[in-house]
């Protein structure tokens, strides 16, 4: 007996190989932020993709301190929680937010440029927006302080 012709087939390495490499999936899974737990379905978890995907992934990076114990050695999470409570001039706690939150984003090889940062303080908050450019189109975030 022997295989079928379908299993005798032969395919070149570097063919192979370089189409794996082209193709990056990014997804992730829907989390309610508010509930702090994860969006299910019909009892199953609910994959995002594209900038929803994206979405997500910012808030989660934004919201996880880098360096933290579960992610030490990572360049995952931001530092800018590093300026809470630190009295600062303020153009310099303004650039070091930028500067915190670009490095975050830019972790993401989805993501192109940070840009366009607009901060805004009501009473002891600050609220920091921004603008996110990445290869699944713009999208407008914010994180407050």
């Amino acid at each position: 007996m022997s295989l079928p012709k379908i299993a005798q087939l032969e395919f070149a390495v570097t063919e192979v190989a370089e189409s794996a490499e082209t193709q990056t999936v990014h997804k992730t899974f829907a989390f309610d932020f508010d509930e702090g737990d994860f969006v299910l379905r019909d009892g199953k978890l609910v994959e995002l993709t594209g900038i929803e995907y994206l979405k997500t992934w910012i808030r989660k990076a934004l919201r996880t301190i880098r360096d933290s114990s579960y992610y030490a050695g990572t360049d995952y999470g931001s530092g800018h929680y590093s300026l809470i409570g630190r009295n600062f001039h303020p153009d310099y706690s303004k650039s070091e937010y930028e500067r915190f939150i670009r490095e975050a984003l830019l972790e993401n090889e989805a993501i192109t440029q940070v840009e366009n940062f607009s901060f805004s303080q009501t009473g002891s908050r600050l609220t920091i927006k921004f603008d996110v450019i990445s290869i699944y189109g713009a999208t407008e975030e914010a994180v407050m302080v």
